[in-house]
């Protein structure tokens, strides 16, 4: 919230609030009249633009009618590629029309092109954060936000409650694809955020086994620590602080200096 802004969120509650009429609480207001202006404001939302009924009538959909149909990037890299995060804007081209969208269609596109103002806007408008695009393999923009590898965005979703075990029609869910992908900052807010470190897929595969298959060393550190922490914690111990002060590094990486963890692949050049 601090990112995007007070601007930006007052664009949102805010928007109704002169053609209302509606004076705003001022410094010398008594604490009850700036506590209504905060539940109107807020938790009634009685100054956000109001959606069409079209859109409003879709907002209970498991997945988009054709009209609200998005592009459809990538998100598990074939054996043998090479995945790459999305710049922001990229992902294919957008809806021509987002106000064509409902809200729970709007905010899976908005997380995979990490437009925070966007994802306030679809849920300040009432989309579900764990919104389900069966159209797409059943991901939900958390699984979005991974695939752009996004720090920001899936802080933002995780922030606004979204499940962090919620997996797609593969069962995959959020810890499984920063895994594949090697996003490493991502693996480490999951797994700080409660991931379910033994979650299988519909191949029998946990995390684990997805970062020895595919050699990421940072992940696999994580994840071993994470299932030692695990197994400390069942037994009544505290654990050794070696093991947060190992997420606090990658944590400040991963928001400090992301470069730092993306993997290289060495080449041997033959003379």
């Amino acid at each position: 919230m601090c990112e995007l802004g007070n601007g930006a969120l007052n664009r949102i509650y805010e928007a109704r609030v002169d053609e209302m009429t509606v004076k705003r609480p001022q410094p010398g207001c008594s604490r009850a009249e700036k506590e209504s202006w905060i539940r109107a404001k807020y938790v009634e939302k009685k100054f956000i633009t109001k959606l069409p009924e079209a859109r409003l009538s879709r907002v209970g959909r498991r997945g988009p009618p054709d009209r609200d149909r998005l592009p459809r990037p990538p998100l598990k890299p074939k054996p043998g590629s090479v995945s790459r995060a999305a710049e922001p804007g990229e992902a294919g081209s957008p809806p021509e029309d987002l106000r064509s969208l409902h809200p729970g269609a709007l905010l899976y596109w908005a997380a995979r092109h990490q437009n925070l103002p966007t994802m306030a806007d679809a849920l300040a408008h009432g989309a579900d954060v764990n919104w389900v695009n069966t159209a797409e393999d059943s991901r939900t923009p958390l699984l979005q936000a991974v695939a752009a590898n996004s720090l920001l965005a899936c802080e933002f979703l995780l922030q606004n409650g979204a499940n962090v075990n919620q997996a797609d029609s593969a069962g995959q869910g959020p810890l499984h694809h920063a895994t594949i992908l090697g996003h490493t900052g991502l693996a480490c807010l999951f797994l700080k955020r409660g991931a379910n470190l033994n979650a299988v897929d519909m191949e029998g595969k946990d995390p684990l086994s997805i970062a020895i298959d595919t050699a990421n060393a940072d992940i696999v550190t994580l994840l071993r620590l994470a299932k030692m922490r695990e197994a400390e914690v069942a037994q009544g111990q505290s654990g050794d602080e070696t093991y947060l002060d190992i997420f606090r590094d990658f944590s400040l990486m991963a928001s400090d200096n992301p470069e730092k963890l993306t993997r290289r692949d060495l080449k041997l050049t033959t003379l």
